[in-house]
């Protein structure tokens, strides 16, 4: 096979927020200009679907930073596919894999790149990471690349929107009736979806109170999609389920759970709510646009680069009160609604598709080999 040989690294071979960006990634990278050597440090689902894209996969079990011993051998592993694949490039797919992969990349003598999904908080690991050379340093919001850059004043740090795969992502009038059947939802009511882990940063609870203040009573449904993943914070679902009883909305609020296709959801939505006060970029955002639902975001990180307000979605400030005024306003304006879940879909087609990030990923990884 023909094309530029890169390594690819990450930490995790689970479906989470960054390792979604990553598979459609790896779905529209252009396989006559890359051949892609994929490491996932733990095993896990996506080691199937990673050969599913045409990538060669290897996986090694890296135990604990913590464990020099592990550490070097996870390292050696590394240094060990990038000569035998005769690698140009590897690209750590967060902080952590650069911890390894750029290391890697450094003792075989080859240009890196990683991907900073998360916001840099200046920890001691922030700050030991972004010392690891690096030819660049990509981010998803310009936000996050302004609070990495603080770190990294002398690396090339840009920003690369995360892309969404529009084949996946649309509305189906099917998918809405078989979802609204299955958890008893009226087909006339009108829904509000939050989609996302169940962590107390995400703020679920905010969502469920302005629900109750602007639509307790009404002919609407609030249909949480999520849960307590990885064993984090499992109190959280339980105190919002108490949260829930004690405002008298059982009949209202629906708990579906954690789900692997969120797509089924959004369909059964008319809007989605999104609460994180900073939010990296807000992949359940540009989800829902594309599928024409109207979001309501905070008007901060990601989702404020994202969303135009009053045009392709709503920014609030953060407070349940001021959600609850947007909630009851698009609960009350149905062609305002689909003026709105229009535009989002015209959105998500200029600026938000997973080509378009390819493309761009691609473009740099090409610059960077180059001034390397």
């Amino acid at each position: 096979m023909s094309g530029k040989r890169i390594v690819v690294v990450n930490h995790v071979a689970e479906l989470g927020g960054a390792e979604r960006v990553l598979m459609d990634m790896l779905a529209h990278l252009d396989k006559e200009k890359f051949q892609v050597e994929m490491i996932f440090l733990s095993e896990g689902r996506l080691v199937e679907a990673a050969k599913g894209f045409g990538c060669n996969v290897h996986v090694v079990n890296s135990g604990r930073i913590r464990s020099p011993r592990e550490y070097w051998k996870s390292i050696s592993f590394i240094r060990r596919v990038i000569r035998q694949s005769g690698a140009q490039m590897v690209v750590s797919w967060a902080p952590k894999p650069h911890f390894y992969g750029g290391v890697a990349a450094m003792l075989e003598g080859k240009p890196s790149i990683w991907w900073q999904h998360g916001v840099p908080t200046g920890t001691l690991f922030d700050k030991v990471v972004s010392r690891i050379p690096a030819e660049a340093i990509l981010c998803p919001s310009q936000s996050v690349r302004d609070a990495q850059a603080s770190l990294s004043p002398k690396k090339y740090v840009d920003v690369n929107y995360p892309g969404i795969n529009k084949e996946t992502f649309f509305y189906s009038s099917e998918l809405r009736t078989a979802i609204r059947r299955e958890y008893n939802i009226p087909e006339d009511a009108f829904v509000f979806a939050f989609i996302g882990r169940l962590q107390r940063w995400k703020r679920t609870d905010v969502v469920i109170e302005a629900f109750k203040e602007a639509l307790a009573g009404q002919h609407a449904r609030l249909l949480i999609v999520g849960g307590a993943q990885f064993g984090v914070e499992k109190d959280y679902e339980a105190g919002l389920k108490d949260l829930v009883a004690r405002s008298g909305l059982e009949e209202q609020v629906i708990f579906a759970g954690h789900q692997h296709q969120v797509e089924r959801f959004i369909s059964a939505s008319d809007a989605v709510v999104h609460s994180s006060l900073f939010e990296p970029f807000g992949m359940v955002v540009v989800e829902a646009m594309a599928a024409g639902r109207p979001v309501l975001a905070v008007g901060k990180g990601g989702p404020a680069e994202i969303i135009r307000h009053g045009v392709d979605g709503y920014l609030y400030d953060g407070s349940a009160e001021e959600l609850a005024r947007y909630m009851a306003e698009v609960y009350g304006d149905r062609n305002l609604t689909r003026r709105v879940g229009d535009e989002a879909k015209k959105t998500i087609d200029s600026r938000f598709t997973a080509r378009i990030m390819a493309d761009r990923f691609a473009h740099v990884m090409e610059e960077r080999m180059a001034n390397g």
